[in-house]
């Protein structure tokens, strides 16, 4: 087993930008032009499968770590395990380390002037501390996260943040839908809610740190409270040095009413503040051909069983085709560090596994004396099962169904092969995507695209995937589904593997490449 070394690069992730100028440059046309395929080659039999028994050990092996949190001792404890089950295999394990300033909540609470306790569902990650006695001020409310705080100078603001709601326009910014595997009930339905994103995209803490503000209070808008507590949201921020705790929604009347009146509270959020090391792990599954790649990839860190279980897909996919005598290309096994403190890992806009991509260009960017990777196979998520708030008491509960599986497809090939993949499963609910602006693109399949590598990227979004739940929540997840997913991609990764560089293609463009490239031809 080999280590490198790394400092802290601190940069800044946006999940939702990018301008309209490529769409309007090309009249809103389609991402990915229709044209003639070649038939793909048969593997229905000769594709190596997973151990399902093995792939459910991984699962469950890491979930009994506990949150695995960025450079946690959970965490490295879990990466120690993928390493250790690598070097089993045969393979080597090798280590990138990263250094980062560590924040670790250790207790928090909320108190009226008059002493009524508000029930707190969660710490603002990387927000910031207090003494164990806390900071008090008179309440501000406002109706929606400002642009200007200053009325709130030297008092805690209070505000609501809203779920995204997916509307149509909002659904065509984020992706182009091309397959809903197999019927229509895999897509969105219109105005859908997404927990998860009105936190990632309402990213708010400097203005108010630069304005003066002594503390936020958040109310997550549209969760219930057993939604609420415990969410790691949002994940993507650097430590903004200002306290700020989540509250659930039911909480709103009473905090307006308090924030209107010019009431006072304590706010208490105590919370470690250290410098931790955390490691990425690649292994390389040698093939015949040694100057081109396959990267397979996941990210290591999370709260739960499902956020993140993707190493036990990888793992399980690194074994099964360890039995392929004849590998044409050698497959990179990349399990990246940071998904949940991007900010502290990556240089420059893009998610964990960029970091990785940077450092290690010798297994991918096809330069004098370095492979190609000819394509990649993105796993997140696995086997989950759809909870939603229901019932009279609005609570979390199984609606019976599947989570719905996003899958990126970056070009006609890559969305030709994911369908091949996934026939004969009894278990599916996929809706397949293009990124439509380059900037949009959910999970660690995002730095392959960004780096111009053709890919199937696998990145469900259950409402519970950021919230530490008892036992991890593993009764969320479905064994058979995950075996069901891993199978499939250990079919689309054989696949690849037969086909030629030519065939393979490149990435698609996004409508705002396009519009770039368009804008430069005019001299724009």
């Amino acid at each position: 087993m080999t280590r490198e070394t790394s400092g802290t690069g601190i940069g800044r992730r946006t999940l939702l930008c990018g301008g309209l100028t490529g769409v309007a440059a090309l009249g809103g046309c389609h991402l990915i032009q229709n044209r003639r395929l070649a038939p793909l080659p048969s593997v229905d039999t000769s594709y190596p499968v997973p151990e399902a028994a093995k792939l459910w050990q991984h699962i469950e092996r890491l979930n009994a770590f506990g949150p695995r949190l960025t450079a946690s001792p959970a965490h490295q404890r879990a990466v120690d395990y993928i390493a250790t089950e690598l070097e089993a295999l045969g393979l080597s394990a090798q280590r990138q380390t990263h250094r980062i300033q560590r924040w670790t909540p250790k207790r928090t609470s909320l108190t009226l002037d008059n002493g009524t306790a508000i029930p707190v569902a969660a710490a603002y990650p990387y927000s910031g501390r207090t003494s164990s006695a806390g900071i008090s001020g008179e309440l501000v409310w406002f109706d929606e996260p400002p642009k200007d705080f200053s009325k709130a100078r030297d008092r805690i603001a209070v505000l609501p943040v809203k779920p995204f709601d997916l509307t149509r326009f909002k659904a065509w910014m984020m992706f182009e839908r091309k397959s809903r595997l197999p019927d229509e009930k895999s897509d969105f339905a219109e105005g859908e809610a997404l927990p998860l994103l009105g936190p990632l995209t309402t990213i708010f803490l400097p203005r108010a740190r630069a304005a003066g503000i002594r503390g936020v209070i958040c109310l997550f808008d549209g969760m219930s409270e057993e939604l609420a507590r415990g969410q790691v949201l949002p994940f993507t921020t650097p430590y903004a040095d200002i306290p700020a705790l989540w509250v659930a929604s039911d909480q709103e009347a009473r905090l307006r009413d308090a924030g209107q009146g010019g009431r006072s509270a304590t706010l208490v959020l105590e919370a470690a503040v250290e410098i931790a090391e955390t490691d990425s792990i690649h292994a390389v599954l040698p093939g015949r051909v040694r100057d081109e790649t396959i990267i397979v990839n996941t990210h290591t860190d999370g709260p739960n069983a499902c956020e993140e279980n993707g190493a036990a897909g990888l793992l399980a996919l690194a074994q099964a085709h360890l039995q392929r005598r004849e590998r044409r290309r050698s497959v990179v096994f990349v399990f990246s560090t940071g998904h949940f403190q991007i900010p502290q890992i990556v240089k420059g806009h893009g998610q964990a596994t960029l970091a990785w991509l940077q450092r290690h260009r010798e297994l991918w960017d096809g330069k004098a004396g370095h492979a190609r990777a000819v394509a990649g196979l993105t796993l997140e998520h696995l086997g989950c099962l759809e909870w939603k708030d229901q019932g009279q008491v609005r609570q979390p509960q199984p609606t019976g169904r599947l989570e719905r599986e996003i899958v990126y497809t970056t070009n006609p090939v890559m969305e030709q092969i994911y369908r091949a993949s996934v026939q004969g499963r009894s278990k599916l609910r996929s809706l397949t995507v293009a990124p439509r602006l380059s900037s949009v693109f959910l999970g660690e399949g995002a730095p392959l695209y960004q780096c111009g590598i053709p890919s199937i990227s696998l990145v469900p979004g259950p409402d519970y995937l950021c919230q530490e739940l008892p036992n991890g929540g593993i009764n969320r997840i479905d064994p058979d589904f995950a075996f069901q997913q891993v199978s499939g991609f250990s079919k689309a990764l054989t696949i690849l593997d037969a086909l030629t560089t030519e065939q393979i293609g490149n990435i698609s463009p996004s409508v705002n490449q396009i519009g770039r490239k368009v804008r430069g031809l005019l001299g724009l």
